[in-house]
């Protein structure tokens, strides 16, 4: 490969990776981030995914909601490795907008406002009003990712990756 040749990522498909239906009383406590607590959240209050192998460089997600325009959620971002303690990547609240998915109920989310970011994962927003929200984020060898809702204006956040090998 020569010093002027541009890295692309392969072409790639958004996945749906889960939804929340409850919002959790909390964000993770100092004593509750070891894997076996966090792997052990009720279903409804946590989403928990997984990169394919070989492991991508970084993730684009995007987030889908079933309330009205300007409903929104705070959601946090954790990962892990192996048996080891799962740290926060970034605090994102994200805002309902209007343009619809397959379903006329469901709408993809137009703002991610993130806050207590990791910098060494160097996430990054992109929003435009009314179109869909996306951030981006680098995996760095994570291979377990999960994402707790800490207030839930809606009845269901989705969320949806599309995993990137530059």
């Amino acid at each position: 490969m020569s010093r002027n040749t541009n890295k692309i990522s392969l072409p790639s498909r958004w996945i749906n990776v889960g939804s929340i239906t409850a919002e959790s009383a909390a964000d993770l406590a100092v004593t509750g981030r070891d894997a076996s607590t966090v792997e052990a959240i009720a279903t409804a209050y946590i989403m928990k995914f997984s990169p394919p192998v070989p492991g991508p460089y970084a993730m684009l997600m995007r987030f889908r909601s079933d309330g009205s325009e300007d409903d929104d959620s705070v959601l946090q971002l954790y990962a892990a490795s192996g048996d080891d303690h799962y740290h926060k990547l970034a605090q994102l609240t994200v805002v309902q907008g209007t343009q619809d998915t397959d379903t006329s109920t469901i709408h993809f989310v137009d703002t991610i406002t993130p806050a207590s970011e990791d910098a060494l994962y160097d996430g990054d927003e992109s929003d435009i009003a009314n179109m869909i929200a996306q951030y981006y984020i680098r995996v760095l060898g994570e291979d377990r990712f999960a994402i707790i809702c800490t207030d839930l204006d809606t009845t269901t956040v989705y969320c949806d990756v599309k995993w990137l090998y530059e």
